[in-house]
């Protein structure tokens, strides 16, 4: 069943009535434009629609009382396609992971940031759990021909600048960090040290994917259909290899314990004591996981306005016709 979410409902009614009324009235007005304000009803429309969220339900999500700052760094780097995670790539088991983190932690605020050739903020601090199942859910590998080699340390600054902005905003609520990735690291320079963020971490894991046999990687690429592997350029399909000693490191470095991930193994068992620490999550307790669906509509909304301006330039270039023809 469709549910719907609109940040300003009434803005957004009272705005979307008023533009539809226009519409209506320009429709019996104008009759020999007709078609030109039926396509700008049916753009109004969608365009309504969409500011109201709509949503598929998509499962529940645990409500609970946890104080805390989650941060969540997941890896999107081409190396997360290695087929190592049993025969599924990497990146289905930290999308796992970062879905038993959400359900742990349900009701603090959550953060995800994702990095591959460079870092990006994907969630801002929130405690809606299903926005961060969502988006995680929704992460792809870098595409291969935009990679310029990663750093295993590319969230460093995000992270730091994050970390410092919500600490100044809630100095009493612990900051728990999650680091998930297979310590690749191709880029040139060494990786930046995370020393300086450690005394802003209270706890938290480096959790890591990959086996050392490592596995072949799909190139990820513009092209949906396109299932060729990742070459090497010494000849046959490039391996990736988890590097364990490069994620210690990296826990190390932040004073966190350092997990080496399976495909079978709960994560469950080992994030509970850490939630219980900040407060109890009633599992039994849930609130439905929205699922936003408002995305399909930009298709036919982009249509509709390249419609639109190509009915516009088209009118344009038959007044300068005109224009043209008295100026003579």
């Amino acid at each position: 069943m469709i549910t719907f979410h609109p940040t300003l409902p009434v803005l957004v009614a009272v705005v979307g009535v008023a533009l539809l009324a226009l519409c209506a009235w320009q429709l019996v007005a104008a009759r020999g434009r007709r078609m030109a304000w039926l396509r700008r009803t049916l753009l109004v429309a969608l365009a309504v629609a969409m500011a109201f969220r709509p949503a598929l339900p998509g499962g529940e999500v645990p409500t609970a009382s946890i104080q805390a700052r989650v941060f969540v760094m997941v890896d999107t780097s081409q190396s997360v396609a290695a087929e190592d995670w049993g025969s599924e790539p990497r990146l289905v088991g930290m999308q796992e992971d970062v879905v038993e983190i959400a359900r742990s932690f349900a009701g603090a605020d959550i953060s995800v940031i994702s990095f591959d050739s460079t870092a990006s903020l994907r969630v801002p601090l929130t405690d809606d759990g299903s926005a961060v199942i969502e988006m995680v859910r929704a992460l792809r590998p870098e595409i291969a021909q935009q990679s310029r080699g990663t750093s295993v340390a590319a969230a460093h600054d995000l992270l730091l600048a994050e970390l410092e902005r919500s600490a100044a905003e809630e100095p009493d609520s612990p900051a728990i960090v999650f680091y998930l990735g297979d310590g690749e690291h191709t880029a040139e320079e060494p990786p930046q040290s995370f020393d300086d963020v450690a005394g802003l971490v209270d706890r938290g894991f480096v959790l890591g994917y990959g086996t050392e046999e490592g596995g072949r990687m799909r190139v990820s690429s513009f092209d949906p259909t396109d299932e060729a592997y990742l070459q090497d350029p010494a000849g046959g399909d490039a391996i990736s290899r988890i590097d364990e000693q490069q994620l210690q490191s990296i826990a190390d470095e932040l004073g966190i314990s350092y997990l080496h991930r399976q495909p079978g193994l709960p994560l469950a068992d080992a994030l509970g004591p850490m939630a219980v620490l900040d407060g109890e999550a009633d599992l039994d307790r849930t609130e439905e996981a929205r699922l936003e669906v408002a995305w399909v509509l930009a298709v036919p909304i982009a249509l509709l306005l390249a419609w639109e301006g190509l009915s516009l330039a088209r009118s344009l270039r038959s007044t300068r016709g005109i224009l043209r023809e008295e100026a003579r």
